[in-house]
């Protein structure tokens, strides 16, 4: 290809990345934890792609080079692109499945969607058990993106993940720390401070019953994912603050009492879930704290739209950093 035509070879990849890595972020929103893996592992093919494009326009140099250009101001032309997301007959195939879900009110089940890899060389997509070596440019399979089923709710080891759930009674303290009982209960933002704290609470009592069935059971069937829905949770608007601080604190020590101390084989025991078959304890550990953090910067949210429209009652200033950064690994 000539210069002119990888320049538009890199606005399509480019704008394929970032078309699919944000439709990703917000099938996570939605909880389409299969969809976004699909969706994710899409926006690393057009990456990976990209970046091998931007090295045969000899755009990338030694760091003080890339520097240099930085600074200058790289000034992509405006050229037609063409599509550039379902370029491939794979990728339409998988998003048509995914349409099929959607238009049935729910996520791509592990039947429907294996294991995706992406190699990190290339870029090509695989679906299913991954091959020895990449057959468009022999990368040996360790060098694969990976992503997962049991891997679709996060990478939190276990020390992180017990970490972060003992961290989120503090959060959520502070959060309702020097807001009256009107103003937990305030629905301007659409949903109010305690429905959200009562959700929590359904859902760590969710959490903790599937935790303990896949601890003292072989392969137990995991009960419906979300029978606690949001929407559920209007009754807890009635209730004091500080009981529902109390009854999350209570719950969320009874959850770490059953964790706390496991093995690594414990953790990587195995449950039936409906929608992503086998999966680990280690698994549903990430999709409660994945819940519980997007929760969180909800009522940072609404905590933050209170003190806007200014109704004279003082607020407590929230430390900074008062939710922790999400971390991978341990």
């Amino acid at each position: 290809m000539d210069e002119h035509e990888y320049r538009r070879l890199l606005c399509r990849l480019s704008l394929g990345y970032a078309a699919y890595h944000t439709w990703a972020q917000q099938a996570r929103r939605e909880r389409r934890y299969n969809i976004a893996r699909l969706l994710f592992a899409s926006s690393n093919v057009k990456r990976i792609r990209a970046e091998r494009t931007m090295h045969e326009l000899g755009e990338v140099g030694t760091t003080s080079d890339n520097i240099a250009r930085a600074l200058a101001g790289l000034e992509p032309e405006a050229v037609a692109t063409g599509p550039v997301t379902g370029t491939s007959p794979l990728s339409r195939e998988l998003m048509g499945r995914a349409a099929r879900a959607l238009a049935e009110n729910r996520d791509l089940t592990s039947d429907e969607l294996a294991d995706l890899y992406v190699c990190g060389t290339c870029g090509e997509l695989m679906e299913g058990m991954a091959p020895i070596a990449c057959a468009m440019c022999g990368t040996v399979r360790e060098g694969f993106l990976n992503f997962r089923i049991a891997e679709s709710m996060g990478a939190l080891g276990p020390n992180a993940l017990v970490k972060a759930l003992e961290g989120a009674f503090t959060t959520i303290a502070a959060l309702f720390d020097g807001l009256s009982d009107e103003m937990l209960a305030d629905q301007r933002s659409g949903v109010s401070l305690k429905e959200l704290l009562g959700h929590l609470i359904d859902m760590d009592i969710v959490f903790r019953e599937r935790a303990w069935l896949i601890l003292d059971t072989d392969h137990p069937r995991l009960p419906n994912g979300h029978p606690p829905n949001l929407a559920g949770a209007v009754r807890y608007r009635n209730r004091f603050g500080a009981d529902l601080l109390d009854a999350f604190q209570l719950s969320r020590q009874q959850t770490l009492v059953l964790l706390r101390g496991l093995t690594r084989d414990a953790w990587h025991r195995i449950g039936i879930h409906a929608v992503y078959g086998k999966v680990p304890l280690l698994h549903q550990g990430n999709w409660v704290v994945d819940h519980e953090r997007g929760h969180m910067v909800e009522m940072a949210q609404i905590r933050h739209n209170l003190a806007q429209q200014g109704d004279g009652t003082p607020m407590v200033r929230l430390p900074q950093g008062v939710i922790p950064e999400a971390l991978t690994g341990e």
